[in-house]
């Protein structure tokens, strides 16, 4: 499993929803299914879009909040950084 920083997607659901909880409900999700979303990464595309539009996130910064650079640059390496 890759790790992956979730620091910018957790303080949009912070900032919008201010829980888990709530934005879990709003994305049609379950609190725990974000949860686990959120610490392996491995987001199906249908729930990628609902979190997506329950943020207001563009399709243009998908790569901010769901792939970030050290993420990629592992998968592009075999896993090595």
């Amino acid at each position: 499993m890759t790790n992956y920083n979730t620091r910018k997607l957790r303080e949009k659901i912070r900032e919008k929803y201010g829980t888990i909880k709530a934005f879990s409900e709003a994305a049609n999700l379950q609190p725990s299914t974000v949860s686990r979303l959120l610490k392996r990464g491995d987001w199906k595309a249908s729930q990628m879009k609902n979190a997506m539009e329950a943020l207001d996130i563009p399709l243009a910064d998908v790569e901010i909040y769901f792939f970030d650079e050290s993420r990629a640059i592992a998968q592009t390496h075999g896993g090595k950084k």
